[in-house]
């Protein structure tokens, strides 16, 4: 009865909607009239209530509003008007709930419209709401694969490690006299990339992913269903791209604003369908306002690169000029993040730009770039045959037909590639598109508050004229120049500069240091020499020097227009040395010693003394000297038999009396080094070990099963695929590996296909340790379209009947890699623990090579009397083991020994001290123990990324070590 009554009142309000009802797309219509009533299409419903963005973007333009204020004006208006689906949001969860004509629904607020999946005829009540202005097709059309690299003027060049310093494209783009003679890096700026994902992990990119100092939901968004928390890149499309834009190696300046931060999705790795245009709103609505609070703007992109079009051409209802995107661009835009496009490979032809570069209902929108030729040509640079031109064919007025609006470097442009490597030869619009998406960066940080269309038209200005004079189809206004653009981007600002120096020790520079304009987001960082100098409009500011180490200092300052003001500032220093670089060996087979053990340390005054301390078993704490060698210092630990432990940690301190320590909370926090017994391994083995299972049942690979022998090297493009030698020194020669092919034969020979192939341990006996290490060589090598292959390391306590994930190996390493794991941390100790490695081909496209060497079982038992001076140790041990996985997430696991039975209480502290859970405490027999702590407080709830301390206290014990959380 009382679903009735509903469906009669849902039915009453339907019927009273339909006195201004919306409009029905005519495509819809059709294939409405096509399809059987109970089969579900997906159409996006546009709601008649719309912000007015147009004109409120007008007014903020007008008022010359801060970039913050934009955004959160802009934002508010937006999300306000989608207030007006909440009563069409109530209805369509009744009927979900009752009818099941309602499949699902998704509510944007970027644009104020709905993604809805309903049969026939809830479709067309949802059109006949006055509430509703329109609906049309939510449109299915074939996959294709996204831009990658083009066919002119490279042929793919080898992946390479060495840097080649400023690549051709960004010295083109004069982008380098903008860091040396403006100052300008991108720094406090922040690019985002709509593409195929990122590595995050890639050496040229990973110190400056946003999500390493916030939160990942802010900083990436994998929209295909992953689950992903860290940035990948399954294809390499958007790691090159990302790149360009902001990559820097300590050899490799690859990217045009190398110091900005960059956040990502991965909304194009896929093809075209009514998936890809869904994951597109959702992109740009993360991008609009990533932490989901409009009052905050530094998680805001200052440019989005688009290295996606859609072809009308391809399958399906994309028609000419199709607009589905344009209202959440416009909106996207409003609320100050600058979108570039890169305008196609579809050239040389005419009007062959594609949806929604092809866009010119201004003169500024859709801001689409053409690609040149400027790595392997001087100026003039020519057009790169593949490079799409216009005219476009939807623009009002008339006079707004010529595109593209740029040209930039996209001939063989060299840049990060996934593997933690880099390669030139990618070819596209995809390429020249992140030049001027990284010009935009610097033009933001030289002006913050700088609006969108005001870049445009300056990167239009300024461009260097190609072609026939003024605008035109090939080249629009030219080929972009950065340093022109940053220049007239402060016309009629002033000048601040100074030096920032070190109060504590004779006046030397700071280099590194920040002088930022307090309430705004201007900052600048001081050279090696401590100097900064940069821009900033005419006002009265407080300016705020910092550096890492030292206090800060404020200064008025009066910044006037084409005048410079001087300010230097003089910090003092409040901090102890910096310790990095310590080296930290888990364990050790040598029962001779010494154990050598470096640190580097550095003062901005001086380093007047660096000390080892160390104890054996728990024992007093011991005071060594470290010396300095020019580089780094050194020390080392005492040799001692096996079964003892050594804990140990660095002190330092500076001319000023200041000190500190690694790790941070030392002596409560230290490092552990383990003297250990070898109990197995491979070397000394039989080569035909017949415990050594070569492939097991359940194996799919045909070709390139593990075997025991001399392996055979092969390349691929300059990669090495399989290693021509064994890890061992001579006279080892054999290792395990994935097949060999003939001597001087193909990558492909040999490689494993068709599946995973399983290489099996003996069964080993470990449980009358105390703690129990592996340690492992292994090499894996991949090639060719290599995407979802993978190397796959696991242990078992139980003979096999369940496995542990020791790693994963998802990107190449193709060298001879070590890896040491506390067993004790993940398993249980027991008389069954076996190990796998199992290496798969999940692509038919790829080359896949692995190896295993020098294996070894090592295994800690309590400590011996036998101490050479006749000392003697302090027995039993009592210890608390560092977790594993660190960092983690979501959970790590906790080891620990206990000299005798102990009320034993394990407890999670936060950096301020605050007690987050206590995660054991009861009475616990003599032996090792370990819990697992799921990074939830007392609680339940999630705990935030960020460093945590664990503290074990048992009767008279305390100790506490150092974890780090990260999502």
């Amino acid at each position: 009865m009382k679903k009735s009554l509903l469906l009669v009142t849902l039915a009453l309000v339907l019927a009273a909607a339909t006195a201004q009802a919306g409009t029905m797309h005519p495509a819809l219509q059709q294939k409405l009239d096509m399809v059987a009533a109970d089969e579900p299409v997906s159409v996006i419903v546009h709601m008649a209530e719309q912000a007015p963005i147009a004109q409120l973007d007008a007014d903020l333009r007008a008022t010359q509003a801060t970039r913050k204020d934009r955004h959160t004006q802009v934002v508010f208006a937006l999300q306000n008007a989608a207030r007006s689906q909440d009563l069409l949001k109530t209805e369509l969860d009744a009927r979900m709930r009752f009818e099941g004509g309602i499949l699902g629904y998704t509510s944007y607020w970027i644009s104020n419209m709905m993604v809805v999946l309903a049969v026939k005829d809830e479709i067309e009540l949802i059109a006949a709401r006055s509430d509703v202005d329109f609906v049309e097709l939510n449109f299915e059309v074939e996959l294709i694969e996204p831009i990658r690299k083009g066919t002119a003027g490279g042929g793919g060049e080898a992946d390479r490690s060495r840097g080649i310093g400023i690549t051709p494209g960004v010295e083109a783009i004069n982008a380098d006299r903008v860091w040396y003679e403006l100052g300008y890096t991108g720094a406090g700026r922040l690019i985002g990339s709509l593409d195929t994902g990122v590595e995050g992990s890639h050496p040229a990119l990973s110190a400056r992913w946003r999500g390493q100092f916030h939160p990942w939901q802010e900083c990436w968004l994998d929209v295909l269903g992953g689950g992903t928390t860290f940035p990948t890149d399954n294809h390499g499309h958007g790691t090159h791209t990302t790149g360009t834009m902001a990559g820097v190696a300590y050899d490799d300046t690859i990217g045009v604003a190398w110091g900005a931060q960059w956040i990502a999705c991965n909304a194009i790795d896929q093809g075209v369908s009514s998936g890809f245009d869904q994951d597109i709103l959702d992109a740009l609505e993360w991008f609009a306002d990533p932490d989901g609070d409009p009052y905050t703007v530094d998680d805001v992109p200052d440019v989005i690169q688009n290295s996606w079009r859609i072809n009308e051409g391809f399958p399906g209802d994309y028609t000419d000029c199709d607009s589905r995107w344009w209202a959440a661009i416009d909106n996207c835009e409003a609320s100050g993040v600058v979108t570039c496009w890169s305008a196609g490979n579809e050239g040389s032809g005419s009007y062959s730009i594609g949806s929604p570069a092809d866009r010119a209902t201004t003169t500024t929108n859709c801001f689409s770039i053409g690609a040149v030729d400027a790595t392997n040509y001087g100026w003039p640079y020519p057009i790169a045959g593949f490079s799409s031109r216009g005219p476009s064919g939807c623009s009002a007025p008339p006079d707004n037909l010529l595109k593209p609006e740029v040209v930039g470097p996209g001939v063989d442009v060299y840049s990060s590639v996934p593997g933690g490597t880099y390669q030139g030869g990618w070819d596209g619009t995809s390429m020249s598109g992140p030049h001027v998406a990284g010009i935009v960066a610097l033009m933001r940080q030289a002006n913050p508050d700088l609006d969108v269309v005001t870049i445009k038209q300056v990167l239009m200005d300024t461009a260097l004229d190609e072609g026939s004079a003024g605008e035109d189809n090939t080249y629009g206004w030219g080929f972009v120049d950065a340093y022109a653009a940053v220049i007239a981007a402060t016309t009629g600002f002033g000048t601040l500069e100074g030096h920032v120096y070190n109060a504590s020790h004779g006046n030397d520079p700071i280099p590194g240091a920040t002088v930022e304009l307090l309430g705004t987001e201007v900052s600048y960082t001081t050279g090696g020499d401590g100097s900064y100098s940069g821009s900033a409009a005419p006002d009265n500011y407080t300016a705020r020097a910092s550096a890492t180490g030292f206090d800060t200092q404020d200064a008025a300052v009066e910044i006037v227009a084409d005048a410079t003001t001087v300010q230097d500032f003089y910090l003092n220093d409040i901090a102890g040395p910096a310790i990095s670089n310590v080296s930290e060996p888990l364990t050790t087979t040598d029962t001779v010693g010494p154990y050598p053990i470096s640190a580097t340390v550095e003062d901005f005054s001086t380093v007047s003394a660096v000390k080892l301390y160390y104890r054996i078993n728990g024992g007093s704490w011991t005071e060594s000297d470290m010396t300095d060698t020019g580089s780094e210092y050194e020390g080392s630990l005492p040799g001692r038999p096996a079964n003892n432990q050594i804990d140990y940690y660095v002190w330092a301190q500076d001319g000023a009396g200041l000190s500190s320590v690694y790790p941070a909370g030392a002596p409560g926090d230290f490092l552990t080094l383990y003297i250990t017994e070898v109990t197995y391994l491979t070397e000394a083995e039989d080569p035909g070990d017949p415990a050594w299972q070569l492939g097991v049942t359940g194996d799919t690979a045909t070709t390139g099963v593990w075997i025991r022998d001399d392996p055979v090297g092969t390349e691929y493009g300059g990669i090495d695929i399989q290693p021509e030698d064994d890890h061992t020194a001579s006279p080892g020669v054999k290792c395990f590996v994935t097949g060999n092919g003939p001597v001087g034969g193909a990558a492909g020979e040999n490689d494993v296909d068709g599946g995973c192939t399983t290489l099996m341990s003996p069964t080993f006996d470990l449980s009358d340790a105390l703690m129990g290490f592996v340690k492992y060589w292994r090499w894996y090598g991949e090639g060719g379209l290599s995407e979802d292959d993978e190397f796959v390391v696991e242990v078992s306590s139980n003979g096999g009947g369940s496995w542990v994930n020791l790693e994963t190996v998802i990107s190449r390493e193709n060298s001879w890699q070590v890896v040491t794991v506390d067993l004790a941390t993940l398993i249980p100790l027991t008389s069954q623990v076996v190990f796998r490695f199992i290496a798969c081909d999940l692509n038919d496209g790829g080359l896949v090579e692995a190896a295993i060497d020098d294996f070894s079982i090592e295994t800690f038992s309590e400590p011996t009397s036998d101490v050479p001076g006749g000392e003697t140790p302090n027995l039993p041990v009592f210890s608390l083991g560092p977790n594993f996985p660190n960092p983690f997430n979501p959970a790590t696991k906790i080891s620990f020994n206990l000299p005798e039975a102990l009320r034993a209480k394990l407890s999670i502290f936060s950096v301020d001290g605050r007690k987050v859970a206590t995660i054991l405490d009861e009475e616990l027999p003599a032996g090792p123990h370990a819990v697992t702590w799921n990074g939830r407080d007392q609680g339940g709830k999630q705990v935030a990324s960020g460093t945590y301390f664990y503290r074990l206290e048992a009767g008279i014990f305390l100790e506490t070590r150092r974890m780090l959380l990260l999502k």
